[in-house]
């Protein structure tokens, strides 16, 4: 293991809970009109973006709930990089790969985790799509105005998490909004 793990050392409350979080945020991150209509590239890559970026939509919110949420932050956070560091193995990186290609997706994550939450900090979602067409569509020509459709999304999931109270979110009476196709 990279680093100490807090997902495998909480209790089995915080754990199902964090189970339950990291469900909602696969989920959403892998409904398929992103990659066949706003074409985010169906890649690893692709799929680790946004991952990411529905994880933080979610951290920003239970980091705002106060000490419990916080803390819950950084058991999801563990969660998905211990997800991610067993799917590398079973794809057959060795010990040595895994170690690197974690490291390289925590800084990932923490940069884009970074502006990211700055953006939604200021309620600034025309600079969070620069940032969505800079990392998740880095790989892709001409992208047009998926980018923008991509970040309406993120704004609607925003707007929608923003109104749970927050013993709801706490206790995982959400769900990220359904997408809907707008061409606007």
């Amino acid at each position: 293991m990279l680093f100490f793990n807090s997902y495998t050392s909480s209790n089995y409350n915080n754990r199902d809970l964090i189970d339950c979080y990291y469900e909602k945020i696969i989920k959403v991150s892998r409904q398929k009109q992103f990659y066949n209509k706003l074409m985010v590239p169906d890649t690893i890559d692709g799929r680790f973006d946004l991952l990411i970026l529905f994880s933080i939509i979610l951290t920003f919110f239970l980091i705002r709930t106060g000490e419990k949420g916080q803390k819950l932050s950084q058991i999801l956070f563990d969660k998905i990089f211990l997800d991610l560091d067993l799917s590398l193995r079973e794809m057959g990186a060795g010990d040595t790969g895994v170690h690197i290609k974690i490291k390289k997706m925590i800084n990932s994550y923490m940069g884009r985790q970074k502006f990211y939450m700055q953006c939604l900090e200021k309620n600034d979602f025309s600079t969070l799509k620069i940032h969505i067409n800079k990392n998740v569509y880095r790989n892709v020509d001409n992208s047009d105005y998926f980018p923008q459709l991509l970040t309406n999304y993120c704004q609607l999931c925003f707007e929608v998490l923003e109104e749970i109270p927050e013993d709801y979110l706490l206790t995982n009476k959400f769900e990220f909004p359904d997408y809907k196709l707008d061409v606007n």
